[in-house]
């Protein structure tokens, strides 16, 4: 059974107290601090663990750990803060004045409730011994943190502008920022806040940093591998006084008209938004389902199997979902538009699309269950590279789409899950006295528990690596240029990457530093392969290049055993 709120609070709360007393130690000395973070862990999580039975002993350590976690979260910017800070005592900047309405930050977090609304009434009337409490406890902690830093931007936020440096500055506990003009790629104004794109729940990618704190024009700045968005008073003025200092930028600017979100336009996109969150975000959707079949004191058996058509369901509009979450609108570039003809001629579906969605990330996206039901969207920033990266990135794409990737890694996770719902069950029928075994369980529960996402990484890896060789199949240049596509969206993504480190962090960390296109440190590696949904970028230019043959075979048997030498040897 889940333990009380009192006792998720004062878990939650232990798990921030031992990472702050950690980052107060740090201030000190960076490596005492770390060593007093590791031994407070310890201790804590050795009285949880001799003061419970295994199986609760767990779940506290659970929500320790989601305590510990969202410290980080929330401290994670307070070095560049506490640096910007000092660097503005000494600097000559002019602030640019914020709007703020309690409008807006009430519309996050009316929405946020909204989104959470399934979860939350299955928390208060649900049967108290389902499973489902757990994970819903578990998955609000992210949520709620994403929140504080909301309000906390919301409250706080101040901006300056340094005109002799050609520096934006924003002052924020969680989002400061450092920003050097010269660096902008379009300035733009938006006639409102488009909460339907901003918040985090209606959107796929994590690119578009929101600090708009009221409901008027928003001023847009994009930089390499991030866009800001502000609500500042005199908004026109700003953007033509930082345009004149911005290289190359004037003629890009851009004035966008948002309708509101309750607009009679925009209601099929609203719409389209709010299931995407509570389906795909959140898991309102399905614990409210459960939660009706409970009412109706619906047997076991037959809640699954309603779960089960709604699940299927929305796997097969999927396609749709996701075009609406992104704002997805079918490209006619005509460089991209000759490419994917040519490619998709080549795989044997002519008839798919592709889609641009606006991002600064460098990424392609397949969705759909099937060849009639899907679509391949590139982002924005994709569309700068040359069309011959782009025909290695369609290329990918298009064999997720053909293989129908998405489905059967669904499919695959569904199984892995009803599995664990059969040895849960057989456990229940079978063993009348759970706590004589209460040890032996914990162990299983967690194995089960650390398995999981290593599965998903077997299936999810299979797929990209076929995708990589059957794609370059469908290549003039073949594997070879299937290789050279990677590279060029890898450096894309590592410059993308170093520049918002730049912009938020005290300094790089080596971690950061280090290519993506360059064999990473062995406890790296092994995260990489055996958690992650891709291989890592070096090894598979390295396969497609020396590895000519198509996809077979010795081709996934060379990745099998990869994923396995990779993951434990220090050289090869």
């Amino acid at each position: 059974m889940l333990p009380s709120f009192y006792e998720i609070l004062v878990c939650a709360l232990l798990g921030l107290m031992i990472h702050l007393i950690g980052l107060l130690a740090g201030q000190i000395s960076k490596k005492r601090g770390i060593v007093i973070e590791v031994v407070a862990a310890l201790l804590v999580t050795g009285s949880i663990f001799f003061l419970n039975p295994s199986l609760d002993g767990f779940l506290y350590f659970s929500f320790l750990t989601s305590g510990w976690s969202s410290g980080f979260t929330l401290t994670g910017g307070l070095a560049k803060y506490r640096d910007l800070k000092r660097e503005l005592d000494t600097a000559s900047v002019e602030q640019i004045k914020a709007g703020r309405s309690i409008n807006r930050i009430a519309l996050d977090i009316g929405f946020a409730l909204f989104v959470y609304a399934g979860a939350i009434l299955f928390l208060l009337y649900g049967p108290k011994e389902s499973p489902f409490h757990f994970f819903i406890v578990f998955g609000m902690f992210p949520s709620l943190t994403i929140l504080i830093k909301r309000f906390a931007d919301w409250k706080n936020i101040r901006i300056y502008y340094a005109e002799k440096e050609q520096v934006l500055y924003i002052i924020s506990w969680f989002h400061a920022r450092k920003y050097p003009l010269h660096d902008v790629e379009l300035i733009g104004v938006e006639s409102a806040v488009d909460i339907l794109k901003l918040h985090p729940y209606f959107t796929l990618f994590t690119s578009r940093v929101d600090l708009t704190t009221s409901m008027q024009k928003v001023l847009r700045i994009q930089f390499p591998g991030e866009s800001v968005y502000m609500t500042v008073h005199q908004t026109e003025y700003w953007r033509k006084r930082m345009t004149l200092f911005t290289s190359d930028v004037t003629e890009k600017n851009e004035k966008v008209t948002v309708l509101p979100f309750y607009h009679r336009k925009n209601i099929k996109r609203l719409f389209g938004k709010l299931y995407f969150a509570v389906t795909v975000k959140g898991i309102s959707a399905y614990t409210g389902l459960v939660l009706l079949l409970y009412f109706f004191h619906t047997p076991p058996m037959m809640m699954i199997f309603f779960a089960s058509c709604y699940w299927l369901f929305n796997l097969y509009i999927s396609d749709r979902v996701l075009k609406t979450a992104m704002d997805a609108k079918e490209t006619n570039d005509p460089t991209v538009t000759n490419a994917a003809r040519r490619v998709f001629s080549r795989a044997g579906i002519p008839n798919v699309k592709v889609y641009v969605t606006d991002s600064e990330e460098y990424n392609g996206l397949a969705f759909g269950m099937n060849i009639g039901h899907s679509l391949i969207t590139l982002t924005s920033a994709t569309l700068k590279l040359p069309a011959d990266v782009l025909e290695g990135i369609l290329a990918h794409e298009a064999v997720h789409v053909k293989k129908r990737d998405v489905m059967w890694k669904q499919i695959a996770n569904a199984v892995l899950l009803l599995g664990y719902v059969g040895i849960v069950f057989g456990i229940a029928e079978n063993i009348s006295d759970i706590e004589a075994v209460k040890t032996p369980l914990f162990f299983v529960f967690w194995l089960m528990f650390m398995l999981y996402p290593v599965f998903q990484s077997l299936i999810s890896q299979w797929c990209e690596v076929r995708a990589d060789f059957l794609g370059s199949s469908y290549l003039a240049g073949g594997s070879g240029q299937m290789a050279e596509s990677l590279t060029a969206i890898a450096v894309k993504q590592d410059e993308a990457a170093l520049k918002i480190v730049d912009y938020s962090e005290t300094k790089q960390s080596e971690m950061l530093k280090e290519s993506s296109l360059d064999r990473s440190p062995w406890w790296q590696r092994a995260v990489e392969f055996q958690l992650m949904p891709h291989p890592p970028m070096y090894w598979r230019i390295k396969a497609l290049r020396s590895h000519q043959q198509r996809w077979g075979l010795a081709v996934g048997k060379y990745w099998f055993v990869s994923r396995w030498k990779e993951s434990v040897y220090r050289k090869i």
